[in-house]
């Protein structure tokens, strides 16, 4: 029972930590991968080009690797400017409830629309 609370504890230390920082550590994640896949490949490119010299698939190689890194750039980018869009979202969510509030006030008579000009203008 009390490997098992402990154990409990442990797990529950360790997902309150991950849990702020989710997006960092999969962003760190993420860049290791690409860094090691890239490194890869370019062996792999280095290896194939030692073979061949005259033809044209070492071109698909970094054609290929350069489409990766533009999709995954683009994906950073639109997910930066989604997230701020959303905060914008939500700050503006937030002040037009505030000025709902501010608004709640009901007037009386249209009078208070009009000018005293125009108020007096039948007499």
């Amino acid at each position: 029972m009390f490997q098992f609370l402990t154990k409990l504890f442990i797990y529950r230390q360790i997902y309150n930590f991950i849990k702020e920082r989710i997006v960092g550590i999969s962003f760190t994640a993420i860049l290791i991968f690409l860094i090691i896949y890239i490194h890869s490949e370019y062996l792999n490119y280095v290896e194939f080009k030692e073979k061949t010299s005259a033809n044209y698939i070492g071109l698909s190689f970094i054609i290929k690797n350069g489409l990766i890194l533009i999709v995954t750039l683009s994906y950073f980018y639109f997910y930066r400017f989604l997230s701020k869009a959303k905060k914008t979202i939500e700050k503006t969510e937030v002040n037009s409830n505030q000025n709902k509030d501010d608004q709640s006030e009901r007037i009386d008579d249209l009078n208070y629309f009009l000018k005293d000009d125009e108020i007096n203008r039948d007499k």
